[in-house]
């Protein structure tokens, strides 16, 4: 996904300081991740969402568009994706708000399938077992 006019996407792609944060962050994912799980982090347009924040009311932010990045993660398995973007005005500061969201998101769909006991003996076996994680 490849875009030479991006430079968020140059930067995703020859940085070797975003490559390791984006490692580092995606490392976050493991508990909610099985190995056939793919995590794409994309740049994506930020002055795509002119029409989205005009809406929303939030005006101030559509004069920085052009300068700010727009970072997606995207976590697919099979024919499941689920997805979160971050936007700020830092590429670092974009991939760790989308992360967060993302992580927010998965946290709440953990626990809205894992019953009480389950829980209760997840933290049992960690607490015998503080290898565990």
């Amino acid at each position: 996904m490849s875009n030479l006019r991006s430079p968020s996407v140059k930067l995703l792609e020859k940085s070797p300081e975003v490559k390791s944060y984006i490692y580092q962050q995606i490392l976050e994912f493991e508990p909610f991740v099985t190995a056939d799980t793919v995590i794409a982090v994309i740049a994506r347009d930020p002055k795509k969402l002119m029409l989205q924040l005009e809406s929303e009311g939030k005006t101030e932010l559509i004069e920085k568009l052009p300068k700010m990045y727009r970072i997606a993660i995207i976590l697919k398995e099979g024919d499941t994706k689920i997805q979160d973007e971050g936007l700020a005005d830092d590429i670092f500061e974009a991939i760790k708000i989308a992360k967060e969201k993302l992580l927010v998101r998965l946290q709440a769909i953990h626990d809205s399938v894992i019953s009480k006991s389950e829980r209760l003996q997840q933290i049992q076996n960690a607490l015998q077992n503080p290898q565990v994680h």
